[in-house]
């Protein structure tokens, strides 16, 4: 646990990332203002529906079948993903193409049907920036965050920094460029109960010019 000075320091140089980046006009904010508050997402299928229907925001290169990554022309490494039936902690991380047959096999035998795997690209994370879940909470946003350049369940094992109000607020804008940042915002206004969950790099990523930052999750289960 970090003591108050620690913790501080901690704060501190969060919020001393000066990288800012020109936002890029995009119809993504024009699409969700249009909507109001949803209030909640309460379980895995619906998240997964807005997630394929990509009213979330930014997310990686995503595909739902072996068939789909080999069309597509993507030859680096992947992750999988279930929509139902495994815990997050099973992610798999990382997997070379080449493998991917034989995991998906492995996958079936312990009951995931090959039809509700989701893959998406490998994210560069020697360039990590800031990682965590925020959401609303009535003393302003609460932000649980690490700073360490892995996957984030396991970042968290080695680092996790709760900050709130002020402190979470300056640390994103630290963190996040502009035009993330301002999709982060409309994201919780439209899921105002809902925590987000991210990942914000030192360079471009997603499928949403000029973003750092990948929206992972939004949810409320």
């Amino acid at each position: 646990m970090l003591n108050k000075i620690q913790k501080k320091r901690v704060i501190l140089a969060l919020q001393r990332d000066p990288r800012r980046h020109t936002p890029t006009k995009d119809t993504w904010q024009k699409n969700i203002s249009n909507n109001p508050p949803l209030q909640t997402i309460p379980n895995k299928d619906e998240y997964y529906a807005h997630y394929e229907a990509c009213t979330l925001g930014n997310k990686p290169l995503t595909w739902y079948s072996l068939e789909e990554i080999k069309k597509s022309g993507w030859t680096g490494r992947v992750c999988m993903r279930s929509k139902v039936g495994i815990s997050r902690k099973k992610v798999e991380y990382d997997i070379p193409l080449k493998k991917v047959h034989k995991r998906i096999n492995a996958w079936k035998k312990a009951g995931i049907p090959e039809n509700e795997i989701a893959y998406n690209q490998s994210m560069p994370n020697h360039h990590l920036s800031l990682q965590g879940e925020v959401m609303k909470t009535q003393k302003g946003l609460y932000l649980i965050c690490t700073t360490i350049k892995e996957p984030m369940l396991k970042a968290f094992e080695k680092e996790r920094i709760n900050l709130e109000g002020l402190n979470a607020t300056r640390t994103l804008k630290g963190h996040l460029w502009p035009s993330s940042h301002s999709d982060l915002i409309a994201l919780m206004d439209m899921f105002p109960e809902s925590v987000v969950e991210f990942s914000a790099y030192t360079v471009p990523v997603g499928n949403i010019q000029g973003r750092n930052t990948i929206i992972w999750e939004v949810r409320n289960y």
